[in-house]
């Protein structure tokens, strides 16, 4: 089945300035977490900050299980970090009425622990505010004034808050497996279910907002849309939409959403939910499996600002820093500027 791609999904604020290649090695792509949180220093759980250099994180808190002789159910983490990359995450391990072990001896190729510290809860998926990126984009020359003006752009309406490549696959290939799950075809093992969900939910998210970029709708406000605070899950459902919120929506403090499919009501109306809902028709399987599932429909804002933007051009290549939010890839920013 042709799936439609990442690198083909439309962009919001014109052709690429340049060709680039991006992640020749680990430290042209630095992510560190925020945590958003403040470490009580006592409780259960202890907390290591942990920088690690192409390795994937489910396989590191299998590694930091096995040093501290613990259960890799005791480990947990925020979010999965690329393993293409250098990245700086929190982990906990469950440790009740007991010292960790000395990790100033733990020899892992690629892992330095930065940072102990305990505390009362363990880390759950989603826990942290975000993430700070630093990407380095090699083999590119930009004209100063185009990278200029595109990165103003950027700052002042956002990008579309894509999902990016990694949720779908090597060759999309979780969404092709959602696909024959949905179909009878095969069944994934209960732990992997949700990878599949996933991307199901995502790949629709992507085909609503690529239309909505694609028509010039992306960062706008249309008869029906359902907005989000930027800084929390609440909505504003359309028939609640006042001057009130049509001006914090002009200051971006609220964000028009996109649905993540399943099953429950489509809060959208009128023209949003028209558009929504026909996009969703066209893939039906996907949408039918994610309500068969009893996976529940959500919203997902349609843009994301990245915070602390910064740039400079060295020679040859572009050095990119920003933040985002939880849930934000930074390669929907990467993909405004050049082409890799």
């Amino acid at each position: 089945m042709s799936w439609l791609d990442f690198t083909e999904l439309a962009k919001a604020h014109g052709e690429a300035l340049a060709k680039a290649i991006f992640k020749a090695y680990c430290e042209d792509f630095v992510v560190e977490e925020v945590l958003g949180i403040t470490p009580t220093e006592e409780g259960e759980h202890e907390l290591l900050w942990v920088e690690k250099t192409g390795q994937n994180t489910a396989w590191v808190a299998k590694q930091l299980a096995a040093y501290a002789g613990i259960s890799q159910r005791q480990v947990s983490y925020c979010g999965l970090k690329d393993r293409q990359a250098v990245t700086r995450q929190w982990f906990s391990l469950h440790l009740p009425g007991k010292q960790g072990p000395d990790w100033q001896q733990l020899n892992i190729d690629g892992v330095n622990i930065k940072q102990v510290v305990r505390h009362q809860r363990k880390l759950a998926r989603g826990c942290h505010a975000g993430n700070r990126f630093v990407i380095r984009l090699r083999e590119c020359q930009v004209d100063e004034n185009h990278l200029t003006e595109r990165m103003s752009r950027i700052q002042a309406q956002g990008v579309p808050n894509y999902f990016g490549a990694q949720r779908f696959g090597h060759g999309n290939n979780n969404l092709t497996r959602a696909n024959q799950w949905f179909a009878g075809e095969w069944r994934p093992k209960k732990n992997q279910q949700d990878i599949y969900w996933s991307a199901a939910r995502a790949y629709v998210f992507n085909k609503v907002l690529n239309f909505r970029v694609e028509n010039n709708l992306w960062n706008e406000l249309i008869t029906g849309d359902v907005l989000q605070f930027n800084d929390s899950n609440t909505l504003i459902l359309p028939d609640k939409i006042d001057d009130t919120a049509k001006q914090k929506w002009q200051q971006a403090e609220l964000i028009a959403t996109a649905p993540l499919w399943g099953k429950g009501r489509l809060l959208s109306q009128l023209q949003v939910a028209e558009i929504e809902t026909k996009l969703a028709k066209e893939e039906g399987l996907l949408t039918e499996g994610l309500v068969s599932g009893g996976v529940a429909m959500a919203r997902r804002p349609l843009v994301v600002y990245p915070q602390q933007l910064a740039w400079q051009q060295q020679q040859d290549s572009i050095e990119v820093s920003f933040y985002l939010p939880k849930g934000a890839y930074a390669t929907a920013v990467v993909r405004e500027l050049v082409d890799w």
